[in-house]
């Protein structure tokens, strides 16, 4: 029994995976409103890693963010390296950040996938900010400078906030939904 659970586990990691890679390629990077100009976007697809994070725990949620990295990294996003540092702030560490969201607050207290949302798009949303703090400077700017702070805190944060109110609109209906089926959730 218990390998037919992490053979179901597995499935549902790959199921996710793919899911994320659809919406990320076929939706978050071909519409052009959703993208920034230097970068980033408003991330739909961060929905469905939050739910994978709901439905199999953080553990298994932050080994399905590796997955969605190594096959969007595969398919040619993200690779816009400077050094290991920025690449970790830009995409791997954000990822991270949302693979982890239940484990964030107790399960079952009030507001549960709220604050939990909230806080990983907190994390990614930080970042975001430091990469751009001391990687993607304006040009006649200084690394760590209060320029460079208000440039990446003016370009960073509306999307990650526009992410963030979608995931809060859509990320708890949804988990809601889907506990109604048969799908064993662990957070």
């Amino acid at each position: 029994m218990k390998s037919k659970d992490r053979l179901t586990k597995l499935v549902y990691m790959a199921l996710y995976a793919a899911l994320y890679v659809v919406v990320k390629k076929f939706i978050s990077d071909e519409i052009p409103f959703l993208r920034m100009p230097n970068g980033g976007s408003i991330e739909l697809e961060l929905i469905v890693l939050f739910v994978a994070s709901y439905h199999l725990g953080w553990q298994k949620g932050v080994l399905t963010g590796v997955l969605c990295w190594l096959l969007t990294f595969a398919l040619g996003s993200g690779r816009y390296i400077v050094n290991i540092m920025q690449y970790s702030l830009d995409y791997f560490l954000p990822l991270f950040a949302i693979g982890f969201a239940s484990l964030y607050w107790k399960k079952g207290t009030k507001n549960y996938y709220n604050v939990t949302i909230v806080i990983a798009m907190l994390l990614k949303w930080l970042c975001n900010v430091l990469s751009g703090v001391y990687f993607w400077v304006p040009e006649g700017e200084v690394a760590g400078s209060w320029p460079t702070w208000a440039f990446s805190l003016n370009y960073n944060t509306p999307y990650n906030f526009v992410t963030m109110i979608v995931c809060l609109i859509v990320v708890p209906p949804l988990v809601k939904r889907l506990r109604k089926t048969n799908v064993h959730f662990v957070a």
